[in-house]
């Protein structure tokens, strides 16, 4: 690849590109129901012709708020970059797809329930702990569109969010920088899998945020401060000592090609007193990719590991949640997630 061509370029093109990609699936579909032909056509309850054309307007829809988010850097990249990498262009495309299904977690009221479940323990716990929320510095890795972070900052705190996706660190700037309205925006990201459904309308379902007003929330004097902060985890801290009065971890851990190197760098973040919360399960991302280094641990054998590095464990239990998961279809996945507070001694 030229050198004038960066990753971040990539990025960009296949926001700008959705429309186009997305389009490309939508040939196929209809490829494939004509190749079933009028013997078996007629059995369907819907006209297909007409699911296509509502798929199209689904895209439509993604794209207008997707292009509002880049417009800013149409003439600030390379548009070359189009041609190049090529085998890795479907896997990116997946991942802006799965970014845009993650606003109905954190930025829908549709996905009120399922932050319930894993952030209020969390935001309950962090303000048990601390007496007084201000000059208090919280990190949170992994933060994704950085819901959790922001309410964690709406309680006073100084947030920290670490997230290593281009993608979340774009559509998290763009939402909590841009001055929305509430319900500012519609998307419909489910129009990209027809898998397990239980009713024929699901995957058009229009789904309205952000659920508040940021910038209000953000304007008055109760909200803390809350700093988006593209990068690595380890490569942003690992020498990094005493900076930080609590480490949220949600979903984060069994990110880590190791997680013995994950405790290490939270313990020597953390000031002497400070809290770890975390809740998530162990499904260790890179278990089955080759060439990755993949520790695995069980839960009884990492809370060892996290009493030698010093921590205290106050509290732990297991809360079945869900993560990014879509209400009334025919599988669904529960993880049994597990919640402690840990305090560096």
């Amino acid at each position: 690849m030229s050198e004038t061509l960066s990753y971040f370029d990539f990025i960009i093109d296949i926001f700008f590109n959705y429309k186009e990609d997305s389009l490309k699936d939508v040939e196929k579909m209809e490829k494939d129901f004509k190749s079933i032909g009028d013997k078996y056509l007629r059995y369907l309850s819907f006209d297909y012709t007409t699911r296509i054309n509502k798929i199209k307007e689904g895209i439509s829809l993604n794209e207008k708020f997707l292009l509002s988010i880049v417009n800013q850097y149409e003439n600030n990249y390379n548009k070359n970059i189009s041609k190049f990498n090529s085998n890795k262009r479907a896997i990116e495309i997946n991942k802006l797809r799965s970014t845009l299904k993650l606003f109905i977690r954190d930025w829908t009221i549709e996905g009120k329930k399922e932050r319930d479940i894993t952030y209020n323990p969390i935001i309950s716990e962090i303000k048990n702990y601390f007496s007084d929320l201000k000059n208090k510095k919280i990190l949170v890795p992994g933060a994704g569109l950085c819901r959790l972070a922001y309410e964690i900052a709406k309680l006073g705190f100084e947030v920290d969010a670490i997230e290593v996706s281009y993608y979340m660190i774009i559509c998290s700037n763009f939402i909590l920088n841009s001055n929305l309205k509430k319900n500012e925006y519609q998307i419909q990201p489910l129009i990209h899998s027809f898998n397990c459904l239980k009713n024929e309308n699901d995957p058009f379902q229009i789904f309205n945020f952000p659920d508040e007003n940021i910038n209000e929330i953000k304007s008055s004097k109760n909200f803390g401060k809350l700093n988006i902060i593209p990068g690595d985890f380890i490569l942003s801290f690992k020498d990094k000592n005493n900076c930080y009065d609590g480490v949220i971890t949600s979903f984060f851990l069994d990110t880590a090609n190791n997680i013995i190197q994950f405790i290490d760098i939270i313990y020597n973040i953390l000031n002497k007193g400070g809290i770890w919360l975390n809740i998530g399960p162990l499904l260790y991302h890179f278990h089955d990719i080759q060439n990755e280094v993949s520790i695995e641990l069980s839960w009884e054998e990492v809370r060892k590991i996290i009493l030698k590095f010093g921590f205290e464990i106050k509290f732990e239990k297991m809360i079945d949640c869900t993560y990014s998961a879509i209400e009334d279809r025919l599988k669904t996945t529960i993880y049994t997630c597990i919640f402690f507070i840990a305090i560096k001694s």
